[in-house]
């Protein structure tokens, strides 16, 4: 065990994390950007400044890691390792101890792991890279996974191996979607058990060939929403696969040249479609269980529409807003702000600019600005129930970073102490322990607590 002794710790927070080009997140970025950050964050109140805390960081213990190759997870008490150079193998260790529990090459064709709870992990595997001819004649380059397979978290054993990829998971079941030869168009949707991977229910997509589910509630999403090249819309049951509405919606085909598109969005019993037409877009809100209209509002061409807490967030070109979820009145807009990532308690996370380099909080309510928390990035808090870690690039001492918490009930900023260099956006949180990759290609776990 090492102990870091500290010196004069300040902010840093005008110097970004990141060295290296951040991309700004399109509309086909900003779903999977917010399905990775929304199970992240917890409520963010920062209303005061870091006080320095003498108690040096321990490093607990660390394994080679090479980024761009190798992935991690951090997950009820283990951290996940899948090695690509090494035949796609799969380790687990005992997140404080770094034991390792065990360590399988039993899915070679896996490049990413999806999600792990009760005993299971799941991963997509049979990854597949196709190109075809869309409809307005433009090329289309797809990656997608063609099976999920289900590991043992005790073991590393296997447990089931199915056809289809992996999307939601949610009461002990997953949705899993079989594409076509191209991965165009959604062949079948089934729901299987977790534990064995048993068939709850199946049923054909039947042309339809865009779908979405609640991604923002995992845990409690309910619906399955699938759509038509023409608009028709069907609405099911996630439990036993019952059709609960159906209808027909106005509709945008696909079209890349012009980057004129339809998209769903669910969050909980709404519905979301938003139509961009080149210079417009219209976002249109229906019940699930009805398809009945609720309301209807167009605006400049957006980034992406989801839910944030207590309103609906719409991108536009050069702003965000919040729109109430009953009405579809503007709440707020606030100028500049690009991407936001609602948190509990409706708060709100928003990029300053496209660049992401700097980020402000704001009441999902109200629109109006909590704290400003420039370069500071929150940390990937694995359970979403603690206040999450903030880490920064330190100026005295240099060439080191700055880990601090959020005090829940004063709202102030209190530093935890400093750790080597790591890599932007790689760390992960779970209680008290700070998993991150560093530029010396190693995976570090650390006590912060």
């Amino acid at each position: 065990m090492t102990v870091i002794e500290l010196g004069l710790v300040t902010d840093g927070g005008d110097q970004p994390l990141s060295d290296h080009e951040r991309r700004p997140l399109g509309r086909r970025d900003v779903r999977r950007a917010l399905v990775a950050v929304v199970a992240l964050f917890s409520v963010l109140t920062v209303t005061g400044s870091a006080r320095p805390d003498p108690k040096g960081l321990p490093q607990l213990w660390s394994i080679p890691y090479t980024e761009g190759a190798d992935t991690f997870m951090l997950d009820a008490g283990n951290v996940y390792v899948l090695s690509q150079p090494d035949g796609s193998r799969i380790t687990a260790y005992d997140s404080r101890t770094g034991a390792r529990r065990w360590s399988t090459q039993g899915v070679t064709d896996t490049t990413w792991m999806g999600w792990a709870r009760s005993g299971v992990l799941l991963m997509p595997a049979g990854f597949t890279t196709t190109r075809y001819q869309d409809v307005d004649g433009s090329e289309v380059s797809r990656e997608f996974s063609r099976e999920t397979v289900a590991l043992d978290t005790a073991t590393g054993r296997v447990l089931w191996r199915r056809t289809g990829e992996f999307s939601v998971a949610v009461s002990g079941r997953a949705l899993l979607t079989e594409w076509n030869a191209e991965g165009s168009k959604a062949r079948t949707f089934q729901v299987v058990r977790v534990s064995d991977g048993a068939t709850v229910w199946s049923r054909p997509a039947a042309g339809l060939e865009t779908w979405a589910t609640d991604w923002m509630n995992h845990d409690s999403s309910d619906r399955l929403v699938a759509a038509a090249p023409d608009g028709r819309i069907e609405v099911f049951d996630l439990s036993d696969g019952r059709l609960v509405a159906g209808g027909t919606v106005p509709w945008v085909r696909q079209s890349t040249a012009d980057n004129e598109f339809t998209s769903l969005s669910i969050d909980g019993h709404r519905l979301y479609i938003d139509r961009s037409m080149r210079e417009r877009t219209a976002v249109t809100a229906y019940d699930t269980e009805t398809l009945g209209r609720l309301w209807e509002v167009e605006r400049p061409s957006s980034g992406g529409v989801y839910g944030c807490g207590p309103v609906l967030c719409v991108n536009g070109p050069d702003d965000t807003a919040g729109y109430d979820r009953d009405t579809g009145e503007v709440r707020w807009r606030l100028a500049g702000a690009a991407n936001g990532f609602p948190m509990p308690g409706g708060r709100v996370l928003l990029d300053d600019d496209e660049t992401g380099a700097r980020h402000h909080l704001v009441d999902g309510a109200t629109g109006k600005r909590l704290a400003d928390l420039g370069a500071a990035v929150p940390v990937w808090n694995a359970t979403a129930t603690d206040l999450p870690y903030l880490l920064r690039r330190t100026k005295e001492p240099p060439g080191l970073m700055s880990i601090s918490r959020i005090d829940e009930n004063t709202g102030e900023e209190l530093l935890r102490g400093t750790l080597p260099q790591v890599l932007d956006y790689g760390c992960q949180s779970e209680d008290d322990l700070l998993v991150c990759a560093t530029p010396d290609s190693r995976l570090v776990v650390t006590d912060v607590g």
